[in-house]
């Protein structure tokens, strides 16, 4: 186990950005740390939430939006693919992320702000909030208002979605509102995402992080009782030609070494001396290859024995005699890979769905075109426009209706957030598209990239919604976790 100052240090002068839930462990109380400089710590909590982030989430949203399903040769994620949690399976991930990056980000809050360094104040707010939007999204209720105040309280309370959402959204207003031309905002050079830029090019795009990240939060509340405020409020930062991101927040600095590599390799290949427990899923499959679109597919997986052959979701118990080892395809990952707090792709979807549901379609097709050639872009694959002119296979539904628009910018979306795909995951539950599939993919009714639920699945044909509450909180704060919930349970903004 590492010390923070030994993890700051070995971040800032090895770009040491392991991956697994505990390699920022400390032996330190985490809620007593070294008295580190902020910008040292800076750098281990955004590594710290993107470990979580990009390893143990990407795997399971990924399965759960049918981009890949456990292989029929391995057991690794089962548990997952069947919908069979249990409260123990992300217990690694909510301390890590409680006592790992949210509370080395207030760290960095307090010393900043003591420091009259606003630049980093809005990064740390930024990244900290980003980090309890994934909780949040995962769990539903999660401790927030009494959260990481250890001199207050060890027991914190847990806050209802909404009231967690509309805090994390006055947080980040407050940092915007901060006054960045008091002459102590410097450049925060360990900054892992935009630290390589001038100090007032910094500022820039943590304000745009910052104001996209408030999209978000604000279009995952459109099916939810708060629909009206939150497109109240969507309409409102289009008006004032509020900045959002333009280039990826993401990290780069990865090398294939131990604990210096992309997260989901990291957790997925490395540390399992494996690569191949993710395999094509059928789903996915059959919507790529119904569009023509085999350089996606390509991009996306090394082709099995016989060519890109996708397993049905969940159908891991298929025997080896019937599909043999070596014939499904297998999830390429690469130990270089970036990793996208907000990848371009998905700014630009979130984007033509904001214009959608503002009434402007004319920006919701700009930005759904740029979109799906990002989405290309972002893999290395040439773009063929033709797909979105008028008559392709992407072409937006200009003669369709808003529901219809809609359809096409999540189904886009959904192919696009392959490694990211909690994202698609998420928009899935609360928009309804890509739809559920009442027949298996063999099926002769059945319609290419509709979900299609799990051969093995336990909830008795019901899809998964949450995590479920950990048993790491209960042991710890067991008058205050919530009751335990059910992997169907719907998050309080879903649809």
């Amino acid at each position: 186990m590492k010390s923070i100052l030994k993890n700051s240090l070995l971040l800032l002068s090895a770009l040491s950005l392991g991956s697994c839930e505990n390699w920022l462990d400390v032996n330190e109380d985490p809620n007593n740390p070294t008295n580190v400089a902020p910008q040292y710590v800076l750098p281990v909590a955004q590594a710290s939430v993107m470990a979580v982030t990009g390893g143990s989430f990407a795997i399971i949203g990924g399965m759960w939006s049918q981009h890949w399903t456990q292989a029929n040769v391995s057991t690794q994620y089962k548990t997952i693919d069947s919908y069979d949690l249990q409260p123990a399976d992300y217990n690694n991930a909510w301390t890590e992320m409680y006592a790992g990056g949210l509370n080395d980000f207030e760290d960095v809050k307090r010393k900043a702000a003591e420091a009259g360094n606003n630049n980093m104040v809005l990064q740390a707010v930024a990244g900290q909030t980003y980090g309890f939007q994934i909780l949040a999204d995962w769990f539903d209720k999660i401790p927030l208002s009494e959260a990481l105040q250890i001199e207050v309280t060890k027991t914190p309370k847990y806050d209802d979605g909404p009231a967690v959402y509309a805090e994390l959204i006055k947080r980040l207003d407050a940092a915007l509102a901060l006054d960045f031309n008091n002459g102590t905002s410097t450049q925060v050079s360990s900054d892992l995402v935009f630290g390589k830029l001038s100090g007032a090019e910094q500022i820039a795009q943590w304000k745009r992080f910052a104001n996209t990240l408030k999209l978000k939060l604000y279009l995952r509340q459109t099916s939810s009782p708060n629909s009206a405020a939150a497109l109240a409020a969507i309409k409102a930062m289009l008006a004032a030609n509020t900045e959002f991101l333009t280039t990826p927040a993401s990290v780069t600095s990865f090398v294939d070494e131990p604990s210096r590599s992309n997260p989901l390799y990291e957790s997925n290949v490395r540390q399992l001396n494996t690569g191949t427990n993710l395999r094509l899923s059928k789903t996915l499959q059959s919507y790529l290859e119904a569009n023509n679109d085999q350089a996606r597919l390509n991009a996306y997986f090394t082709p099995g024995s016989s060519g890109q052959f996708g397993l049905a979701q969940g159908n891991y118990d298929v025997s080896t005699s019937v599909v043999g080892p070596n014939v499904p395809s297998v999830t390429k990952l690469s130990a270089t890979d970036p990793f996208f707090f907000f990848s371009l792709d998905e700014v630009d979807f979130m984007l033509a769905e904001a214009h959608l549901r503002s009434g402007n379609d004319a920006q919701a097709k700009a930005f759904y075109d740029k979109g799906v050639a990002d989405a290309y872009a972002k893999f290395n694959v040439t773009f063929d426009a033709s797909k979105i002119a008028a008559g392709g296979v992407y072409a937006f539904p200009t003669a369709g209706n808003t529901e219809a628009k809609l359809k096409a910018i999540m189904i886009q979306k959904w192919v696009a957030m392959y490694k990211q795909g909690y994202e698609s995951f998420w928009d899935q539950a609360r928009t309804g598209y890509p739809e559920n599939s009442p027949v298996a993919t063999t099926d002769e009714d059945y319609v290419p990239g509709q979900w299609t639920y799990a051969i093995n699945g336990v909830t008795g044909k019901v899809f998964p919604k949450r995590i479920l509450y950990t048993s790491a909180s209960r042991d710890v704060n067991p008058g205050n976790t919530p009751a335990l919930a059910k992997v169907t349970d719907k998050i309080w903004w879903m649809k």
